[in-house]
Formats: C-alpha cells, sequence, structure tokens
C-alpha cells in the first residue's frame, strides 16, 4: 500500500464529492433572472509549479421587484468568459440574492474532474 496516492486520491473524491453535492443542492431551488456583467476583478495566482496566471473574478447586477443587487462571483475564470455589459443568465435564492451565481460558471465539471483523477490515485495507492 502507498499511503501519499492513496491520500491525495482521497482527498480529491471528497472535493469532488463535494463540488458535485453543492451544485446539486444550489440548483435545487435556484431561480433564474436575466443580469449584465459590470466588471471583472483581475489577480495573479500561483500554480503549483509556483508560475504565475493572470485570473478574473466577474461583477455583475441584476434586478428582482425593482431591488438591483450587485454581486462579485465566489468563482474564478481564466478569461473574461462574458463581456462587460453583456446579458447573462443569473441563478440566485429567494432571501438570499447575494450569494448569486452566474449560470454559465455554475458547472459541475471541475467535481467530475476531481472524482475522475481520485480513482487511479486510490487505485495506485491501494495495489502499487
Amino acid at each position: 500500500m502507498n499511503i501519499v496516492p492513496l491520500i491525495a486520491g482521497l482527498v480529491f473524491g471528497v472535493l469532488g464529492s463535494y463540488i458535485l453535492f453543492d451544485y446539486w443542492r444550489f440548483n435545487q431551488k435556484a431561480l433564474k433572472a436575466q443580469g449584465k456583467i459590470l466588471r471583472y476583478d483581475e489577480y495573479q495566482s500561483k500554480d503549483s509549479d509556483n508560475r504565475k496566471q493572470t485570473m478574473y473574478r466577474p461583477s455583475f447586477e441584476f434586478s428582482l421587484n425593482g431591488i438591483t443587487y450587485e454581486v462579485q462571483s465566489k468563482t474564478s475564470f481564466n478569461s473574461k468568459i462574458i463581456p462587460i455589459g453583456q446579458n447573462t443568465d443569473v441563478l440566485y435564492h429567494k432571501g438570499n440574492e447575494a450569494n448569486a451565481r452566474l449560470a454559465k460558471g455554475n458547472g459541475f465539471g471541475l467535481g467530475i474532474l476531481f472524482i475522475g483523477l481520485s480513482i487511479p490515485a486510490i487505485y495506485i495507492g491501494l495495489y502499487q
């Protein structure tokens, strides 16, 4: 048994499962509205090889019943996925509009990726 890949696989599996659960939980009761991209906050992120990458965190607004909400996304992207000023779908929960999400960035792909990476790591950890 090789403990390092086993632990890494378990961590990836748990993280991927949490991402999928969060996606499912949020989308279960999410309502859709039209919003607009206001701006992107740009920052530098370092990867595991200590290389810098420019990341973009969008801020957007949407209106409900005459009230306009401005939200900074909790998700960052490696490009400006939606042009500034363009309309886009926004997902929100009634009563918790400040935690709205862009529909375009609210995917389950990252969860699938982490679970996919966990499978060979757990196999290597157990059988190599």
